[in-house]
């Protein structure tokens, strides 16, 4: 339980670098595309439930260090995303791929709307920011499918080191 902890924790900090340093090179239209939301679903889906919400809350301060305007955000959106996975998987079997499409679209319905309501609030409402965050949203589902269901093809690898 505590490896599984600590990998989790290292395996977001990856994504969290990722997120920091590479995903502003792969902006368009000025949208930054969130690579953390596949890696949050990845770790709800496949950590239990109590161990998966520590390490996005580490993980969603950490981002929040980086983005002090809004700070606490995503540390609050990440555990809300995270309890809301959790209870939405709880029907389906646990290699359902209906279930976690469903789930990446959901998630980032949510959190679409979320950041679109915080921005909104802060920034006002104008045609831009509901363009832009449309766009956001269709730019991180199709980053989510493609991160996601990457991550699920490498945690089924396994290294076998035979002698001959």
């Amino acid at each position: 339980m505590i490896w599984k902890g600590i990998w989790s924790f290292i395996l977001g900090l990856f994504f969290l670098y990722f997120q920091i340093l590479v995903m502003p090179a792969l902006a368009i239209w000025s949208v930054i595309p969130n690579i953390l939301i596949p890696w949050l679903i990845y770790i709800v889906w496949t950590r239990p439930r109590d161990l998966a919400l520590v390490v996005v809350f580490l993980i969603g301060m950490m981002l929040d260090t980086v983005n002090p305007m809004t700070f606490g955000f995503y540390a609050f959106v990440f555990c809300l995303l995270a309890l809301t996975i959790n209870e939405f998987r709880k029907p389906f079997e646990v290699e359902s791929v209906v279930a976690k499409m469903l789930t990446i679209a959901i998630i980032n319905l949510l959190f679409s709307l979320i950041q679109l309501l915080v921005y909104g609030v802060t920034f006002s409402f104008a045609s831009p920011l509901l363009a832009k965050s449309l766009f956001g949203f269709g730019y991180n589902v199709l980053l989510s499918i493609v991160v996601f269901w990457g991550l699920q093809l490498l945690s089924k690898v396994r290294l076998s080191i035979s002698n001959d």
